[in-house]
């Protein structure tokens, strides 16, 4: 009998007890943890990050998420005043970076992942000797992390980089990498790993994934034994062993009905998954995987955390919190190392960015700018004609244009606002666009109860801000309370205004 088999003892009605092999298998061997010689727990070596990143579903996730984010926004050259350059030697490298092997949304991806999975990532600048330019990069090849190795001098730091494939051994001075790394306070030469920081959380998962898959592939139940009161010789255990797994083993055969003779009794010797509460476990997981990444869960695939409402703001959040400040570190890298290169570039000021306005999570909806558009023109920042050409609509003729406070109390001949009439006992009428009505009333009432609250406590009033209510009308209802002394005085100036603007809905009528 195997070593690493679960063993029980059995002990017969006559004190007799020999070993027996107990019913277990994948499932119990994994939950009780015997084969520890055996371990399959992932470590922060080069060649388990790399597993961890292909067998755990919620870490891929996460970075490929973000490989795809850095990869998805266009790279750009700017001039010292900020304006495009389009074309360039760079560029052209850039557009193609490596006929041979990818292109730069290919390298980008890699980066990125590389970055995520082992803390570094590593491009070769490959240089040209055309026309005696030997120092013009002409290719940038993405090497493995796995393979590369800095080779570190006590006084001068990184000497070189030393890259072996196989039995072959290349080293590249450090002028001809280009290395990008997450701050690591361990190592001053070397790279965090953010997918060593959540390493316990991943194997946590994939323990989890793996006890599921065991139960399943062992009985679809819990690991137990089949006792009994009477002795049973050895040719009746394994008869009795061989027929119960034949007729209950697999998850095609879960929930079959067994009966049995002999006074054999079924006895549970681990928890049903339901008290092992795995859900709730794995979620925390889960929860902690995408932390490490920077990236909301809704967006990795935990639906539940996100609604309609909220699943745009979330990726909104992703761009800004995590993949922007990437976006800039990785320029700052590319600037620092490729721009010197190119001495026209240096004098012009130049400098390479992203393109952050084509991400298009962060771009307003249609009706986010309309409603913007709307209250710039309600609060009198912008024109009628500012509006529509935000909005892609034709312009109007210049007498149907201007502020809306020069269109609610008119204009002169000169185009200036004139001044509505404030003095007391003076009518002064307003005019409310029909749809905006109802919205001003409720405002009026808002304010009305804020100065009714001021004055009841006996504080000063002060100024209420609106986006709804007229500039004029504004004026004259702050002008009115700044002489209120009671709540009477508050509550007769609003009825007034009601009044006011009740007739000037009567006329538009």
């Amino acid at each position: 009998m195997q070593t690493d088999q679960p063993q029980g003892l059995w002990i017969g009605p006559d004190g007799q007890s020999r070993p027996v092999r107990v019913k277990g298998g994948p499932l119990f061997d994994w939950f009780h943890g015997i084969r520890r010689g055996q371990s399959r727990e992932l470590s922060g070596s080069k060649a388990d990050l790399a597993r961890a990143y292909a067998s755990a579903v919620w870490a891929y996730r996460c970075i490929k998420l973000r490989a795809d984010a850095v990869a998805g926004v266009p790279l750009i050259l700017l001039d010292r005043s900020g304006e495009p350059i389009n074309e360039h030697p760079l560029l052209t490298l850039l557009r193609d970076v490596n006929p041979a092997t990818m292109n730069l949304g290919d390298l980008l991806r890699a980066t990125e992942a590389a970055y995520n999975i082992w803390g570094v990532a590593y491009w070769l600048k490959v240089f040209g000797g055309r026309n005696g330019d030997g120092r013009r990069v002409r290719w940038l090849v993405w090497l493995n992390p796995q393979t590369v190795e800095p080779v570190v001098d006590a006084e001068q730091g990184i000497t070189s980089y030393r890259q072996t494939v196989g039995t072959r051994t290349r080293e590249f001075g450090p002028e001809e990498m280009i290395v990008f790394r997450n701050f690591d306070p361990l190592d001053d030469l070397g790279g965090l790993s953010p997918l060593s920081v959540a390493l316990s959380e991943i194997n946590a998962e994939l323990n989890a994934a793996r006890f599921v898959a065991a139960f399943f592939a062992n009985d679809a139940r819990p690991a137990g034994l089949l006792t009994s009161d009477q002795p049973l010789h050895d040719t009746d255990i394994e008869r009795t062993r061989v027929w119960w797994q034949r007729l209950f083993r697999g998850a095609g055969n879960k929930w079959k009905t067994g009966i049995v003779g002999g006074g054999l009794r079924w006895q549970t010797i681990t928890f049903p998954p339901t008290d092992l509460a795995l859900r709730d476990l794995r979620a925390e997981d889960r929860r902690a995987i995408c932390a490490a990444f920077g990236v909301p869960s809704a967006l990795a695939g935990a639906w539940e955390a996100a609604t309609y409402a909220t699943a745009r703001e979330q990726k909104a959040s992703f761009y800004e919190d995590t993949i922007i400040p990437q976006l800039e570190y990785l320029a700052e890298v590319l600037n620092w190392s490729l721009l010197p290169h190119y001495p026209d570039l240096v004098a012009r000021g130049a400098r390479l960015a992203w393109d952050l306005d084509s991400i298009a999570a962060l771009r307003e909806s249609a009706t986010d700018k309309a409603q913007r558009l709307a209250m710039l023109f309600e609060t009198g920042l912008v024109t009628r004609n500012e509006v529509r050409a935000g909005l892609g609509m034709p312009l109007l003729p210049e007498e149907e244009d201007g502020f809306v406070f020069e269109l609610q109390g008119g204009a002169d001949a000169a185009g200036r606002a004139q001044e509505p009439p404030s003095r007391d006992g003076e009518e002064t009428t307003v005019t409310v666009p029909p749809d905006g009505a109802k919205s001003l009333r409720d405002e009026l009432k808002r304010w009305e109860r804020f100065a009714v609250r001021r004055v009841r406590a006996g504080k000063a009033l002060r100024p209420f801000e609106s986006a709804v209510i007229p500039p004029a009308l504004w004026s004259r209802i702050s002008e009115a309370l700044g002489r209120a002394e009671t709540v009477e005085d508050v509550r007769r100036i609003f009825d007034e205004v009601e009044a006011m603007t009740g007739e000037a809905d009567d006329q538009d009528a």
